[in-house]
């Protein structure tokens, strides 16, 4: 690496310019007296100091001190005015100076301090203006140090030759495990740097890469690189352009990827290719258990994809989805889901989301089962008409899938299914048959939806359904959802046909399990005999 041109004139320059170690001269001008509190015992640290000169020919030996008084001596060299609080912190754990614009120069200083400290393991330099040469100077340290694990280097306007400075330094770093380098003007093809560096590294565990422009090209170029990697936890890519094709990248390498446990993406937009990809990727993910997609343009019908995957993720348990428009129905929709289902869901962030009074019955219900967090907009309120215990019907064009979904909820056979319903034992189902059996069970299905149900399953028109009729059309009925789900995994486009049958599903469900919910607690109300 070379150091960029826009340096201070207070460094020597020549063809082959690098930082070198040098020690106090004879000639030098002595220090002023350190305050009283700067007079601390000699140390291991030693006094040796990066500067840019020329390789000194003969070895020279290192003067020990305190770090300390190497930044005293180091800020005297380059003419500036030493940072007191940068003085207090220098034999403390951590190093936090955020906002005390340093530049380059200081921030040469500051790394000539560290090159050799044993206390320091966090180094906050954030918004301090390094650009690419003060970027340099602390990567140079970084090769000597070998304690701080943990820096944070955000809005300092690091640009292209940033990028390509930390990537070609740290792919082979083994001791920084956190690296926040958000807010740094990197854009599309800077995005190559940095899919060489999550490539290549093997022990950063958390990047931060929020606030950058990151659009669909370089999204598919992390996308790639995240597929790859095998160490890292956390990763922040919020405040970008990712979108299209660089979103369906970002999303398909969560299906491969079998490290990372935290993912937040708000304020991209995924949008509808986004969340298609990801309710696929989380179908076969076993390792993210945080995901946020806050403010990514995701629609109603964008969010039924995603759900697709929560659903039966076992492993996810923060999902953040808040300042999209997903409606109110959006938002009963999860909560459909989680009562239908084995999820892990712990935490589910709808902020700003509209939700209405059927939604907040539903999550106290769900509370009484299981513990789950829910922060959301403003309650809606509607006036509604109240019609007694008159049980709602389902009206559908699809009553097959209510039969059979029932079913499968239930554990049963078509056997069982048959037996369940004949009620006068002939070992056939009328219309009538059908309609008690199905009120009993609290799924009632309208005049309109029964006629559609017997006209499906009675093929030869006797006005029954026998058990050599129900196994036919409940064969039909697997084909096609196997059918529909092929169809879905194509693309986005191909979704509204599975996306309709899930609703339906879900539905079904639902009102199975608040139907024993009501049951187990009318059970619990029974005075004992």
């Amino acid at each position: 690496m070379t150091v960029p041109r826009e340096e201070s004139q207070v460094f020597i320059t020549n063809k082959d310019r690098q930082l070198t170690v040098l020690t106090d001269q004879k000639k030098e001008h002595h220090l002023p007296q350190s305050p009283d509190c700067l007079k601390t015992p000699t140390d291991t640290d030693g006094d040796s100091y990066f500067f840019d000169t020329p390789t000194p020919e003969v070895p020279e030996t290192v003067i020990s001190s305190t770090s300390q008084s190497t930044y005293l001596k180091a800020c005297r060299m380059l003419s500036i005015t030493p940072s007191t609080f940068c003085l207090r912190c220098l034999n403390e754990a951590t190093l936090v100076i955020p906002h005390h614009g340093i530049g380059p120069s200081g921030a040469k200083a500051v790394a000539i301090a560290l090159v050799n400290n044993s206390t320091i393991s966090r180094l906050d330099l954030s918004s301090n203006g390094l650009e690419s040469t003060g970027l340099f100077y602390i990567l140079e340290m970084l090769q000597s140090n070998k304690m701080i694990s943990d820096i944070n280097l955000a809005r300092n306007d690091l640009g292209s030759r940033g990028a390509q400075l930390i990537s070609e330094s740290l792919r082979k770093n083994k001791t920084l495990t956190k690296l926040n380098i958000s807010g740094n003007n990197f854009s599309e093809k800077d995005a190559n740097y940095l899919g060489k560096l999550i490539k290549k590294n093997k022990t950063i565990k958390e990047l931060v890469l929020s606030h950058n422009s990151f659009r669909e090209q370089g999204g598919v170029v992390l996308g790639g690189a995240l597929e790859c990697n095998r160490v890292l936890k956390k990763l922040d890519l919020s405040w970008n352009h990712l979108r299209q094709l660089g979103a369906v990248a970002i999303c398909w390498s969560i299906g491969e990827n079998t490290s990372l446990t935290s993912l937040d993406l708000s304020w991209n937009g995924f949008g509808m290719e986004g969340c298609h990809e990801m309710g696929k990727s989380l179908l076969r993910n076993r390792t993210l258990t945080y995901l946020d997609l806050s403010s990514n343009r995701v629609s109603f019908d964008a969010f039924r994809q995603l759900l697709r995957g929560v659903v039966h993720n076992k492993v996810l348990k923060v999902l953040k989805v808040g300042s999209n428009p997903i409606t109110t129905d959006g938002a009963f929709a999860i909560l459909q889901s989680i009562a239908v289902s084995d999820t892990s869901l712990e935490e589910i962030d709808l902020k700003d989301v509209s939700v209405d009074s059927d939604f907040v019955d539903l999550l106290e219900q769900i509370k009484k089962r299981r513990p789950l967090t829910c922060h959301y907009g403003n309650t809606l309120r509607h006036d509604e008409i109240k019609k007694g215990d008159v049980k709602r019907v389902l009206d559908t064009d699809d009553p097959v899938t209510v039969l059979f979904e029932y079913m499968k909820q239930k554990n049963l056979r078509l056997i069982d299914l048959l037996h369940n319903l004949d009620r006068d034992h002939s070992d056939t189902i009328t219309r009538d048959e059908f309609q008690q059996g199905l009120s009993n069970i609290d799924l009632p299905l309208s005049g309109r939806s029964l006629d559609i149900l017997m006209k499906k399953l009675d093929t030869n028109r006797d006005g029954s359904v026998d058990y050599e009729e129900l196994s036919a059309r409940h064969k039909e009925y697997m084909r096609k959802v196997t059918r529909l789900r092929l169809q879905a995994d194509l693309g986005p486009s191909h979704y509204k046909g599975y996306d309709k049958l899930e609703q339906l599903r879900e539905a079904v469900r639902l009102k199975i399990s608040l139907n024993m919910t009501r049951q187990k607690t009318d059970t619990q109300k029974l005075p004992d005999v």
